[in-house]
């Protein structure tokens, strides 16, 4: 198993919460990143922030030895050359620990920088995108005149085709990890991700996920190995670790937090009349939402998704009111978490999990301690910078 972890400046003991929220503080990142690096995991998603995600990689990498880092990346912000010239630089300095996340984004995000396209034409981008620049990475010489890029040429006049003389560190390219769940999204993952991510959710709808995903990428030729993201409370009991999970969700005024996700579900994702209009198919999904509108908190068999699985507060989710997966928590003793993570090898095929926690560093070493002793882990190898001259 590959056990990645999260590193993110937003961080505390409940940062979805102004008031449970850290000030950001590298120092910290710092601290995290070392723990990580002796604990053993494979490596660690990075959050975006306001700060810039690969600037913030490559000033934590010094500080580790083994380490991976799988940061996101929007098609199109940066040109495919000179993000393989990055890439590149970042391998042959730290040994080869770069991993990318490919995230399309949202109209609002991608028109900050000036990338303007509708949702499925950003999938259609990005599959050019990520082509180009596996090849770029690879050392190929490219010559390239696409529906959206255009390297070696303006108009009629041809230039030297583009090549960098750095690559490649990693064999045979850079690893890509991604999602997506609409028709253009499985087809985008299908066409370029080297791993598919989904969040944890119903067993049904991960299984139909993951099915759909497997059978785009066979339609392409092409397979990939399968991770999901989760986040994770351990402790020695499993009413201990229930304790936590509710301690966490008390933290939250019940109507101010159905404020805030009638907002984020009108502004951010785009759901006509919020949580007010918002209703599910699924009786638990359903169960969350009636109970936010009267004004309290779901309760925890509302929230439950599967055996010590429930639906609950994140950062970038609270109660995944859309039934997607985001928010989820695997809850209990190390035994009953570890089975959880077995299962999802032994009858999904998912060999990659993206675990996170609150606070961060508090969270990891729970998980080092109780849960990663029980796991067969898969360390990552270093890779050898080429040659010197």
């Amino acid at each position: 198993m590959k056990v990645l972890w999260y590193i993110s400046p937003v961080d505390g003991r409940y940062p979805w919460l102004d008031a449970g929220r850290y000030p950001v503080d590298h120092h910290r990142l710092r601290r995290l990143a070392d723990l990580l690096d002796r604990a053993g995991y494979f490596g660690a998603l990075v959050g975006t922030y306001a700060h810039d995600v690969f600037t913030t990689v490559t000033s934590l990498f010094p500080f580790t030895e083994k380490l991976r880092f799988l940061i996101p990346v929007y098609p199109g912000v940066t040109p495919p050359a000179l993000l393989a010239q990055q890439a590149l630089t970042f391998d042959d300095y730290s040994g080869g620990r770069l991993l990318f996340n490919l995230v399309n984004g949202t109209d609002n995000t991608l028109a900050q920088y000036g990338v303007h396209a509708p949702h499925d034409e950003r999938y259609e981008l990005s599959a050019e995108y990520w082509q180009l620049f596996k090849k770029l990475y690879a050392g190929e010489t490219v010559r390239h005149k696409g529906k959206y890029f255009n390297l070696a040429s303006l108009g009629d006049r041809e230039f030297q085709p583009t090549q960098l003389p750095l690559g490649p560190v990693q064999a045979p390219n850079l690893p890509l990890w991604g999602a997506g769940a609409s028709p253009a999204g499985l087809k985008h993952a299908a066409q370029v991700v080297d791993t598919y991510l989904a969040f944890l959710q119903r067993p049904e709808k991960l299984r139909e996920q993951f099915t759909a995903a497997k059978a785009a990428a066979a339609a392409e030729g092409r397979r990939f190995t399968l991770g999901v993201l989760t986040s994770v409370i351990v402790r020695n009991t499993e009413e201990e670790a229930l304790a936590h999970f509710q301690w966490l969700l008390r933290q939250s005024d019940p109507v101010q937090l159905a404020k805030q996700i009638h907002v984020s579900l009108e502004n951010r994702v785009g759901v006509p009349g919020g949580l007010e209009r918002l209703s599910s198919d699924n009786p638990q999904t359903q169960a969350r939402i009636e109970a936010l509108r009267s004004g309290r908190l779901p309760t925890l068999d509302e929230l439950r998704v599967h055996t010590n699985t429930y639906a609950g507060l994140a950062p970038w989710n609270q109660f995944d009111l859309l039934d997607k997966g985001p928010g989820t928590y695997i809850v209990g003793n190390p035994r009953q978490v570890a089975e959880r993570l077995f299962e999802l090898r032994d009858d999904f095929g998912v060999d990659a999990f993206i675990l996170s926690g609150w606070p961060l560093i508090e969270e990891a070493q729970w998980v080092k301690d109780l849960l990663l002793p029980l796991l067969p882990l898969e360390h990552p190898a270093p890779v050898l910078a080429r040659p010197r001259a």
